[in-house]
């Protein structure tokens, strides 16, 4: 178990809507997790503008270097996906 202050970093998930209850969920959750003395980040997929991948591309792009560093550097990470209640089957 950790105690206060010992996680390093918490890294978290995105969004892409603009107006979104998992956005918001995730807000607090990363609120949760700086009460609790953690170091966090969110890393929002619209500002990332992380591409399709490209298994013949030489050097990725700066934005996938920093989320790989970012997962790489975490102790911890909590994703967070819109639900499409939307859909349906008729």
């Amino acid at each position: 178990m950790y105690g206060k202050g010992s996680i390093e970093s918490c890294r978290l998930g995105w969004i892409l809507a603009q107006r979104s209850t998992s956005l918001a969920a995730l807000r607090i959750a990363l609120e949760g997790a700086a009460e609790a003395e953690a170091t966090t980040e969110l890393l929002d997929i619209k500002k990332l503008a992380l591409p399709m991948y490209d298994p013949a591309a030489k050097n990725p792009p700066e934005a996938v270097i920093r989320m790989c560093d970012a997962v790489y550097q975490a102790n911890g990470l909590i994703w967070s996906s819109p639900c499409a209640t939307a859909t349906r089957h008729t």
